[in-house]
């Protein structure tokens, strides 16, 4: 164990040196030792899409297989719909004074977290969250006016799954810096200091699963908006 600790530390500090000879700010605690989560293949559970539903559209709901995936869901207050790959899309709704909090309890019940408002109040948006583990890619967004919420689109991520274990050890937080810098070293990017590092969930959609998490890890750049993702199974980086 004590080996390993040192072995970890010594990486470290090469990856800081490293960075440091392309004019990039690293700071070694950043560099996490977490193991990231296994890949899981989510199943699509009515049962919460009608949870959600009826928390928009309350009780009393019409409900309608439209084919190839499509669920609708109707009342008096508006309507939602939803595909197989987790995105939603709901209007028509009226909650009055209380807009703000609706939109405050939506992502407690339903596991979305950073809910953050627009300057002039008449949208939000918030991320998934699985496990404690944001999922990058799969956000919700409200729209709201004076009279309460207008639209709720995005996307909501079944509980129910199975897991996948990778045929090799996934990136540790070292190895995607590594992948980042090479990255880096090509493109030339202004990013001149690493914020933060973290894993994160990304969702993937394929022929044969609608819906598949792969744990990443996120690299938070110094330049505002720009985060890297890189791939903990492939390897690729992409970024925001």
């Amino acid at each position: 164990q004590a080996d390993h600790q040192e072995g970890l530390e010594q990486v470290r500090q090469q990856l800081v040196t490293l960075f440091a000879a392309e004019n990039v700010e690293l700071d070694e605690d950043l560099i996490s030792s977490q193991t990231p989560p296994l890949s899981r293949t989510l199943t699509r559970d009515t049962q919460q899409e009608d949870d959600l539903a009826a928390f928009l559209l309350g009780e009393n709901l019409r409900w309608s297989d439209q084919g190839g995936g499509i669920h609708l869901y109707g009342s008096d207050r508006g309507g939602v719909q939803f595909l197989d790959n987790g995105s939603f899309d709901a209007a028509g709704f009226a909650s009055g004074n209380y807009v703000l909090a609706v939109c405050r309890a939506f992502c407690k019940e339903f596991g979305y977290g950073d809910l953050t408002f627009s300057a002039d109040g008449t949208s939000a948006t918030a991320v998934q969250y699985c496990d404690g583990y944001p999922v990058v890619n799969c956000t919700v967004s409200f729209t709201l006016d004076s009279g309460g919420l207008l639209t709720v689109t995005g996307t909501h991520l079944p509980d129910a799954y199975t897991e996948s274990a990778p045929e090799e050890a996934p990136l540790s937080a070292a190895a995607a810096l590594d992948a980042f810098l090479n990255n880096h070293r090509k493109s030339q990017t202004a990013v001149s200091r690493i914020t933060d590092v973290y894993l994160c969930f990304e969702l993937q959609s394929s022929a044969s699963a609608a819906m598949t998490l792969v744990p990443a890890w996120c690299i938070v750049t110094d330049i505002s908006g720009l985060n890297y993702y890189v791939n903990c199974i492939t390897g690729a980086v992409t970024h925001s």
